[in-house]
């Protein structure tokens, strides 16, 4: 199966303008938040026409799960840090990767929520 979005789209239409969280191996984080989303979806998505809201939720998905296992978060427990009279807040690394579940659902509803797509009925964005 294919992964919702491709490097293009996320390059050149989600990220509009901002810097890429995922510089390389994007193709296989996609993979994993499409599968993230099928499983939610139940089969509601034409994979041959997939809506434009549903490629942004895989990409907001592929970086969540990026960040999951390569963020300063996931390896230190950093969760926010300034660089001026340095201030940094920490949160275990095993925190940070159990609220992957639940920031994931967040997301798939923040983009699918009122699309039908999440419902035995099914229809596009």
């Amino acid at each position: 199966m294919n992964a919702y979005a491709d490097y293009e789209f996320y390059q050149s239409t989600y990220l509009g303008g901002r810097a890429a969280v995922i510089t390389e191996g994007f193709d296989g984080w996609a993979q994993k938040a499409s599968a993230a989303i099928r499983q939610r979806t139940l089969g509601n998505i034409d994979e041959g026409n997939v809506p434009e809201c549903v490629k942004y939720c895989c990409c907001e998905l592929a970086e969540l799960f990026f960040l999951a296992e390569n963020s300063k978060a996931a390896k230190e427990g950093v969760i926010s840090e300034k660089v001026g009279d340095l201030s940094v807040s920490y949160e275990s690394a095993e925190a940070f990767r159990q609220s992957v579940p639940r920031k994931t659902r967040a997301v798939i509803r923040l983009w699918l929520s009122d699309t039908g797509l999440l419902s035995t009925g099914g229809r596009l964005c």
